[in-house]
Formats: C-alpha cells, sequence, structure tokens
C-alpha cells in the first residue's frame, strides 16, 4: 500500500511539471543594425529564433529559410540576402514555428538610407606635428564607426553607437577620418 502510494505520488509530481508548451518562438534581427539600409544595394540579414521546444521552420516574407542542420534546434540561426528598392521602406515578416506547432512573428521595418554621415570638426588644435581634433559625428539614424587613417593604418575610435557622437583624437598631419554609418554609407575628411 505504501509503495502504491508514492508511486501515485511520483506520478502526480511528474504531471504537474509538465507544462505543456504553448508561447511561440522568439525571433529577432542581428544584422543590420539600426535597421538602416543603402537603397539599390543588396543586404545581408542575420537573426535567430529561439524556442524550448526546438523550431522547426523560420519563413521570410513566406519563403522558408532555415537551413535542415539548424532545424529541430533550441537556438536557431539564420541569415538571407535581400535586395534594397531604390526608396521607400522594406518591411520583413519573420515567422518562427516551434516543434509543438506554436508560431511567432515578427514585424521588422527597414529604413533606406541614402545620406552619409556627416563630420563636424569643432575645434583643431596645433601642436607640434599632431592636431587635436574635437568634433562630432552625425547621421539620420545611426553611426556605426569613426576610424582615424594614417597612411594605410586604420585606428577605429572607441565609440557609442548613436545618431550623434562625439571624438576627440590626437592625429598627425595628413590623417583622414572615416565615418560609416548603420546602413554602410560612408564619408571621409582630411585633417590639415
Amino acid at each position: 500500500m505504501r509503495a502504491h502510494l508514492l508511486y501515485l505520488f511520483i506520478v502526480f509530481a511528474l504531471a504537474s511539471c509538465a507544462r505543456p508548451d504553448t508561447a511561440p518562438p522568439e525571433v529577432g534581427l542581428t544584422e543590420p543594425l539600426g535597421g538602416a539600409v543603402a537603397p539599390g544595394r543588396e543586404v545581408r540579414v542575420q537573426g535567430y529564433a529561439f524556442d524550448p521546444s526546438g523550431v522547426v521552420s523560420v519563413r521570410v516574407n513566406g519563403q522558408e529559410i532555415l537551413s535542415s542542420g539548424e532545424a529541430g534546434k533550441r537556438l536557431v540561426q539564420f541569415r538571407f540576402r535581400l535586395q534594397a528598392p531604390a526608396s521607400g521602406r522594406v518591411e520583413l515578416l519573420l515567422e518562427a514555428e516551434d516543434a509543438r506547432g506554436n508560431r511567432g512573428e515578427k514585424r521588422v521595418p527597414l529604413v533606406l538610407d541614402a545620406a552619409p554621415p556627416r563630420i563636424v570638426l569643432e575645434r583643431v588644435e596645433r601642436e607640434g606635428s599632431l592636431y587635436r581634433v574635437y568634433g562630432r559625428v552625425e547621421d539620420n539614424v545611426l553611426v556605426d564607426r569613426v576610424v582615424v587613417q594614417t597612411g594605410g593604418r586604420f585606428d577605429p575610435l572607441s565609440l557609442p553607437k548613436e545618431a550623434t557622437v562625439a571624438f576627440s583624437a590626437e592625429v598627425p598631419a595628413g590623417a583622414v577620418l572615416l565615418a560609416v554609418d548603420a546602413a554602410g554609407n560612408r564619408t571621409s575628411r582630411r585633417i590639415p
């Protein structure tokens, strides 16, 4: 009798722990940064989908993009290429399905950014053969990086990824500041 009660207790305890998976998979993009793309260019898109039951399908605008080697894993990564039109907005519909048939979706707007970032020099101080340069880089969407080019050498500045970033740098004469936005648009400015 005691063994029977113990058995029923274990079965009841296990049954109460097993909860059905009714949550849809989570899906998101990791690239392009800031949802900005340059018009007319082919864009590389990367993302992920996660579900504890395993992800069996990922579709973009109705087309399956999940490789057979990734299907069934809890965390899957995907990538595809997209041709951005010359103008307007592109909206991606990302859909993911888990092994239990739950479906999740996310609409991701991509902003077509044809404008390059703007480098604003606020102050330039000369000390010997070096220049101390103070300024900011502005973009209508997001500044991805700012780099100092000296000859064939490229030194990135450690800056946050925001629409406007302030910078200061110590550079030799003839160095070039390069700014790149989230869509890949570039601009440069030579230091005297």
